[in-house]
């Protein structure tokens, strides 16, 4: 398999980093003369503003920068800069990130629609693993009245995810060349099944900025099995290589597994990653959610492997001999108890599955209602209105375990619906 034959991606580190976040502090000094156009713009750290983000991102080892085609990327959840979105992003108190369940910050991160239940893996540790089917339930044209209902609330990136989303290609191509494009950045996370050189293009054409592809080992065979499919690790490379050859930034997808870390092959991991030129590589810890549900947790993913990843996370991001290699993101890191908290339900991010229910979250199945049957800005508010501020606890997808494997248990279908659940849920919000 071929490599990419150009290199359009660079990471920034150390003075140059700080020379480009220099630039963006001067750029952004006019918007504190333009209040009607940013109402929510604010530097100072005690309205958890700008000085106070960029602590944040500092204290989150997100100290590098992704450069990609003439413009900087700081994180996985926000635009590129500069650009119109990321300036709708400012305008909506986006950059106030310590200000997350207060008027100060109105615009989401990241929201999540998995727009079809096909797929043709059979992976492990898929959190659409009971709504998966032959046949779609949520038809293309709802979903493009979402989109635009999502970005009426601010949205910095919206990402298309399944299922397979390119199984659903032309439905794909019609959601995103619906979409604003000067309002919210598009993603897609894919396996790469699906992904050619044409189609590449013509989603770039269609205004996808970015492309996650799923890729969980090193290792060809264990990544096969993880993932139910044969030539799947095959997949996933080449379309690296197709999108990056169509101009559209690429990251990586990675569910950690213990295999990857009790093998030793993180760091191969990373060289191929590095090999690959992509700009990023998100860590997403496993949950007991989808695939996983019936896993015993410390089984899955131990403490030990926890903590190598957390250092192995820490050293790739600030290590000088890795300056030149891709961002990492850590999800788990990040919104640790004792950092940003949970930030799920709209404080950063939601989910919509394949099923139209609003969750708050990709890992938790419990729904505040479904876009086939209501208005979804009247489901967006019920679950704002439940989760009132980012938690600051136990993760959820581990605390409601219990509940939902139960359910299960009993031939219950998922996700569980907010009201069935509402007690332990309250239960959860005062537990310290």
């Amino acid at each position: 398999m071929n490599k990419p034959l150009s290199r359009k991606i660079e990471f920034l580190g150390g003075w140059r980093a700080s020379l480009i976040r220099l630039k963006f502090m001067i750029s952004l000094g006019k918007h504190i003369f333009q209040r009607k156009k940013y109402p929510l713009f604010r530097l100072r750290p005690s309205k958890g503003g700008l000085v106070s983000t960029l602590q944040v991102l500092e204290d989150l080892k997100l100290k590098k920068i992704v450069k990609f085609n003439n413009c900087y990327y700081f994180s996985l959840t926000t635009p590129r800069w500069p650009s119109s979105p990321f300036s709708r992003m400012i305008a909506r108190g986006g950059l106030n990130i310590k200000a997350a369940g207060t008027p100060l910050k109105s615009q989401i991160d990241i929201a999540i629609l998995a727009i079809t239940r096909k797929c043709n893996y059979d992976c492990k540790h898929c959190y659409e693993h009971f709504n998966l089917a032959d046949e779609d339930t949520v038809p293309v044209e709802r979903w493009k009245e979402i989109i635009k209902d999502i970005q009426k609330i601010g949205a910095n990136i919206i990402a298309f995810s399944g299922g397979e989303p390119m199984l659903r290609y032309e439905g794909l191509i019609e959601m995103l060349e619906s979409g604003n494009k000067s309002l919210s950045e598009f993603h897609i996370y894919t396996s790469g099944h699906g992904v050619t050189a044409e189609r590449a293009l013509e989603l770039n054409e269609a205004g996808l900025s970015a492309s996650a592809i799923g890729l969980d080992d090193v290792n060809p065979k264990r990544h096969d099995t993880l993932r139910g499919f044969k030539e799947s690790y095959k997949e996933a490379l080449q379309a690296i290589i197709y999108f990056q050859e169509a101009s559209v930034l690429t990251y990586i997808n990675l569910c950690l597994t213990k295999d990857l870390i009790r093998s030793g092959d993180l760091r191969k991991y990373f060289e191929l990653a590095k090999d690959f030129n992509v700009g990023a590589i998100r860590f997403l810890k496993p949950k007991p959610c989808g695939g996983y549900l019936f896993e015993d947790r410390g089984e899955l993913f131990s403490e030990e492997d926890r903590r190598v990843t957390t250092e192995f996370f820490i050293e790739a991001n600030e290590a000088k001999k890795y300056r030149d290699y891709p961002l990492i993101s850590y999800e788990d890191y990040v919104e640790a108890p004792e950092r940003l908290g949970c930030m799920m339900g709209g404080h950063t991010h939601f989910h919509i599955d394949s099923l139209g229910n609003v969750e708050p979250c990709v890992f938790l199945p419990v729904s505040f209602g479904n876009i086939t049957e209501e208005d979804f800005l009247d489901i967006y508010k019920r679950m704002r209105e439940a989760i009132p501020a980012p938690l600051h606890k136990q993760c959820p997808s581990i605390y409601l375990a219990e509940k939902i494997r139960a359910r299960r248990n009993k031939g219950e279908v998922l996700p569980v619906p907010y009201r069935d659940i509402e007690t332990e849920w309250q239960q959860m919000l005062e537990k310290t």
